[in-house]
């Protein structure tokens, strides 16, 4: 079992931590600027990683949100969670975000326990993988 914890000394809206990205045949993007987000049922990765690790799509999707529908690259990749843990074969969407690398969304999420728990104008953030059901900090 590993557990990763992440602790701010305030509150926060977005949880932010590193991850890798990994091509099928082994090329690695790290990045500082992944996203959790379980509104999201797929995890999305940026332009920039898909032009670094020179991906291929395979098929197309779509994603959908506040802006409304558009299309998108499909590609298959493994992430690495902060946890030391493969999630292997994600179906990652592409597109252009800005401000981070990788939004972290329900497909990957669901490998492991999330608790997120503010208190006393802190939030601390857990992810624990295998999932065992009932987290405690």
């Amino acid at each position: 079992m590993a557990t990763y914890k992440k602790e701010y000394s305030y509150l926060v809206e977005n949880i932010v931590t590193e991850c890798d990205i990994y091509s099928a045949d082994g090329h690695k993007f790290h990045t500082e600027r992944a996203m959790w987000d379980t509104g999201a049922d797929t995890t999305i990765i940026s332009s920039r990683i898909v032009n670094e690790l020179k991906l291929q799509p395979y098929k197309q999707g779509g994603i959908a949100g506040i802006g409304g529908a558009t299309g998108s690259n499909v590609y298959l990749v493994h992430v690495l969670v902060p946890t030391g843990d493969f999630v292997t074969s994600v179906e990652v969407m592409e597109s252009d975000f800005e401000d981070i690398d990788v939004l972290i969304g329900m497909d990957v999420i669901i490998f492991g326990d999330f608790l997120i728990t503010n208190k006393d104008g802190k939030t601390i953030f857990q992810f624990r993988t295998p999932s065992e059901g009932g987290l405690e900090l």
